[in-house]
């Protein structure tokens, strides 16, 4: 039997910029509310597909590298010209656009690398109230 594991109600408050949508193509924010489910079968020394507060733990560590930061593709971090009096964090991602849907993909990916395991993750990232992009690794 194949199980699903998950967390949910995690948020992560970050800027981006799509330049593939001229009308968002200003930097502006969101908050992101973030639900992961993990899916495997249940190991038999544990009786845990995984431990609900190893998930949150990895979650937790993962969404602090993306939060309050800018995130930009790292096609584009040589054209950057930001500064100020405030301090200037970005999160680089290797994908063309720093959309809902590359967002959820990074995230799934450093996931799975930090779950440590060949279960699958699947992140549902919400951009807004009631839109979403979901998302499964590999």
């Amino acid at each position: 039997m194949k199980f699903r594991v998950g967390v949910e109600g995690f948020t992560l408050d970050s800027a981006h910029y799509t330049l593939s949508s001229p009308a968002d193509s200003q930097i502006h924010g969101h908050t992101y509310q973030v639900n992961v489910e993990v899916e495997g079968e249940v190991e038999e020394s544990t009786g845990f597909v995984v431990n609900f507060e190893e998930v949150r733990r990895v979650l937790t560590e993962t969404l602090r590298e993306w939060d309050h930061k800018l995130i930009v593709p790292a096609r584009d971090v040589e054209k950057l010209e930001l500064r100020g009096p405030f301090r200037v964090e970005i999160k680089v991602i290797d994908a063309p656009f720093p959309t809902a849907e590359f967002i959820a993909a990074e995230l799934a990916r450093e996931l799975h690398s930090k779950l440590g395991s060949p279960k699958s993750v699947r992140v549902r990232i919400y951009e807004g109230k009631e839109q979403y992009v979901t998302v499964e690794y590999p």
